[in-house]
């Protein structure tokens, strides 16, 4: 007990001593763990907010039958409740409308139609009570809405209010019939819903006779999954039976790439932090030298050396683990809006969350995740000069001399690791992914930036014997920066650290960028080349609000004859997107008139011409798939997919495989006339208008407003964007999507400028004598601080040219297999040189803006203390 109470002591009084570096360190280890805290709790809430709606809805349904896009047909819940073992079956309508405030849509509202006066009480929600209210009073009033008291609240509804909504193409008038929430009142999915009786919703959405589906409850004595096999056998074979918790695992399927790129990205600031703690503890060994002596020699044994700097750097952590907790939950918060947008726009509607995890049990896990994560990273980078303390020899340590000095890194022996690392990481990146994640490329990523880290101590030393080798810098500016050179190679070890903390930062950067850019630049070019119709007339809520519901993704299909008639107008094609399973995975089948399409338009294919094979397409009866979708299933040209119709299986030539980025899923596309014939669908998605040469787009776009607005007899008309504005919007999700990765890439360049401080503050302190020593020759402060600077400017120059290296390495593993093997999207590299030069221009500043705090204090040691110093 009396050795823990020495060892407190010793660590606490470290650490005051050297304030300032003992706070750079904390910082530095704060950012890595509020980057990882942040992303890991903004994941696990997008998804727990999804399961919490799917289940909260559910209630106590066991098993779902789901028609997708295409709904069901009411009678079919007459044949399932004849199946035995089932205990109810109901039907539910869940679609999206949007709100309207003074004619504008102000956000989108998921409205639950349910049987009410049978599943009023069962499913988990109450009408909030008032005096005198009674709850049934206009339960099947066609215009009744009962309304999510958070929504209410937010909205400033009461019972009685109305509100303004658009359903597809048409704009309805709701009355609030109440307000509902959980019957426990804690925070639920109820508060962020709506509800009406199920024969109103069908009305409202045009779902006259068809239902989204139908949720059952088995009876206890049966198992649900023989319950589940005996649905089936009265269903149409292309209906889903699952239970309600399939769709959580669904989603979590779709995003899992999504998920764990951005997962392994937030942890570069913990392995840029590492960095920064092991310049720290190396530092604090070479500091304590004597006093390491002093400790063996009364008896201290090698084991509680170690052990001794191993709690200092776990006290780092535990402060840092502390601070960036807190941190990485507050930035959570504004990350599940991110996380939640982007998932809503590339895969499902997700929710942005109930925020009902900060007042949880969650909340604490996550601070103890945090700090935990903090203690490790810091030891595991400690561990290194941990163990050279403990081998540390007594004799030569209590010697007068330079210890350190015969103790330097052997740089020889360690870039030939470096390199055998890199031949480990190419020979990695030629592995195919298991289980379609792309483990081995996530392996060949760490076994670069490590063989580039175990170069760098080689490159500082080999620059500076490139430097006395060669002719003399002229003048006090080539001396000082001679002495800066040899300073900084003197101690290749720890500067090897300082710069492959830097390189690795600026190599994260520079290969998302390039990756991102490339990635950006394939997208634009598709944009260019397969979006060519010059107006498009969609739902209102096509590119930007989550929606469910085939109600309010479709539009009718008489609007054809109307838009072609319109002045102007030289045709206009008719664009189904439906999203259905084949052979397990999700995938969107589009159905246009493809030769009007092949005439005005043309897909990316990957072999052969692109009208031709559309034209190919129709007479044969085939499909033509994405490359996505045709990865994953593994089939080529001239091959056969079979599909499961509501026809039943029907097999379709593959034509063609084509460059598609709308989605990652994975998409096919057909000839609208087959599938109408086999789907019997009539809807549309959206409506590609092509113009006549010469027409103003504009006049003919204000001509569709009114044409569409006197159809709909005064209510409001759907979407309608031009080409321009078309691609500007799918830029726009584009550069969301991206958004988050910026901010991960930029927390790790900050963590890395904080071990460029840190290092040159221990320069400064090392280097008192020597300061001292040159301002009592004649040396100025402003001479002092250019030395430090130009020592700076070294490492950083090292760091960014092995950063630039790492980042162009780094780019085609991204492109050519961890993307690939993650998303199966081809990316065309290209190098964005002016943002590469903005990139490298801002880690130069950076280093150097490091580097002046320390430069600046290194002038302002007093000389005499200095030439005290032994």
């Amino acid at each position: 007990m009396a050795w823990l109470k020495v060892v407190a002591l010793l660590l606490l009084s470290h650490m005051t001593q050297r304030p300032f570096r003992t706070g750079l360190t904390i910082v530095g280890v704060a950012l890595g763990v509020a980057a990882s805290v942040a992303v890991r709790t903004a994941n696990v809430e997008v998804l727990h907010s999804f399961e919490q709606a799917v289940l909260t809805v559910a209630g106590p349904t066991t098993l779902e039958i789901s028609g997708g896009d295409f709904g069901l047909d009411e009678q079919l819940i007459a044949k399932v409740r004849e199946v035995p073992g089932l205990a109810s079956a109901t039907p539910v309508i869940v679609q999206t409308a949007v709100r309207l405030d003074a004619g504008q849509p102000s956000g989108a509202l998921q409205v639950i139609g349910l049987d009410l006066l049978a599943e009023f009480d069962s499913r988990g929600f109450r009408v909030m009570q008032g005096q005198d209210d009674n709850p049934l009073a206009g339960l099947l009033k066609a215009d009744s809405l009962y309304l999510g008291r958070k929504l209410a609240a937010e909205w400033h509804l009461v019972k009685g209010s109305t509100v303004q909504l658009q359903v597809g193409a048409r704009q309805v008038q709701a009355r609030i019939a109440g307000v509902i929430q959980d019957q426990s009142d804690r925070v639920s999915s109820w508060d962020h819903v709506a509800i009406m009786d199920i024969a109103a919703a069908q009305v409202l959405f045009g779902m006259i006779g068809k239902l989204d589906r139908i949720d059952l409850v088995t009876s206890p004595e049966v198992e649900i999954d023989v319950a589940a096999q005996a649905v089936r056998a009265v269903v149409p074979p292309h209906v889903t039976v699952e239970r309600p918790a399939s769709r959580t695992r669904q989603v979590e399927q779709m995003v899992r790439a999504f998920r764990l790129n951005l997962t392994v990205l937030s942890w570069v600031g913990l392995l840029v932090g590492m960095f920064l703690i092991y310049n720290t503890m190396a530092f604090a060994v070479a500091q304590r030298r004597r006093e390491i002596g002093i400790y063996r020699a009364i008896g201290m044994t090698q084991s509680r050396v170690a052990w001794l700097f191993l709690t200092e750097a776990a006290l780092f952590g535990l402060l840092g683990g502390i601070v960036g907790s807190v941190g990485g939950i507050l930035l959570a918060q504004k990350l599940v809006i991110l996380v939640s947008q982007t998932i809503s726009d590339l895969y499902t509607p997700v929710a942005q969350g109930s925020a009902s995890w900060f007042d949880s049990a969650e909340l604490w896990q996550a601070s103890g995740e945090g700090i935990l994560i903090g203690c490790l990273v810091s030891m595991i980078g400690a561990i290194g000069p941990s163990l050279d303390a403990s081998r540390t020899a007594t004799v030569r340590a209590l010697a007068p001399g330079d210890y350190e000095s015969s103790r330097q890194v052997r740089v020889g022996g360690l870039a030939a690791g470096g390199l055998g690392l890199l031949l480990i990481a190419g020979l990695l990146a030629l592995a195919g992914p298991l289980g379609g994640v792309p483990i081995w490329g996530y392996l060949a990523t760490f076994c670069l930036l490590a063989g580039l880290s175990c170069l760098a101590p080689f490159c500082i030393t080999g620059w500076r014997k490139r430097t006395l080798q060669g002719e003399r810098l002229a003048g006090v500016q080539g001396a000082m920066r001679e002495i800066a050179v040899e300073h900084a190679a003197r101690n290749p070890g720890r500067n090897g650290v300082t710069v492959s903390a830097l390189m690795v930062g600026l190599a994260i950067m520079i290969g998302v960028l390039i990756m991102v850019r490339s990635f950006r630049h394939t997208v634009e070019v598709w944009i260019n080349e397969t979006v060519i119709a010059d107006i498009v007339v969609a739902p209102s809520t096509w590119l930007r609000e989550a929606n469910s519901g085939n109600g309010t993704k479709s539009l009718p299909p008489g609007w054809q004859a109307v838009l072609a008639a319109i002045p102007g107008v030289a045709e206009v094609d008719t664009y189904r997107d439906v999203r259905v399973e084949v052979k397990g995975q999700r995938v969107a089948i589009v159905s246009r008139d493809l030769r009007l399409h092949a005439r005005r338009s043309q897909y990316l294919v990957r072999q052969g011409d692109s009208t031709d094979l559309l034209n190919q397409a129709v007479d044969s009866g085939g499909v033509i798939v994405s490359e996505v979708l045709a990865n994953r299933l593994g089939i080529r040209e001239g091959q056969s997919l079979e599909i499961m119709t509501p026809q039943g299986a029907r097999s379709f030539p593959v034509v063609a495989v084509f460059y598609d980025y709308a989605t990652d899923g994975g998409k096919l596309v057909m000839d609208r006339g087959l599938y109408q014939s086999l789907w019997q669908d009539a809807l549309v998605t959206v409506f590609p208008i092509y113009l006549n040469d010469g027409a103003d787009r504009e006049r003919v776009r204000q001509a569709i407003a009114a044409v569409l607005q006197q159809a709909q007899d005064r209510t409001l008309p759907p979407l309608i964007i031009s080409n321009g504005e078309l691609r500007k919007e799918i830029l726009d999700i584009f550069d969301r999507t991206f958004l988050l990765t910026y901010v991960l890439e930029a927390i790790a360049v900050i963590i890395a400028m904080l071990g460029i401080v840190n290092t040159l503050v221990t320069s400064v302190l090392e280097r008192r004598r020597e300061f001292a020593t040159l301002r009592a020759i004649g040396g100025s402060e402003g001479q002092i601080r250019q030395l430090v600077l130009w020592e700076a400017a070294y490492l950083g120059l090292v760091g960014i040219a092995l950063g630039l290296v790492g980042g162009g390495l780094l780019s085609l593993l991204l492109i050519k297999v961890i993307n690939k093997q993650s998303f199966g999207w081809t990316i065309q590299m290209i190098l964005p040189f002016g943002a590469l030069a903005q990139a490298v221009g801002l880690a130069a500043a950076a280093t150097l803006v490091a580097g002046y705090f320390p430069a600046r204090w290194a002038a302002q040691q007093p000389v005499v203390e200095g030439l005290r110093e032994e």
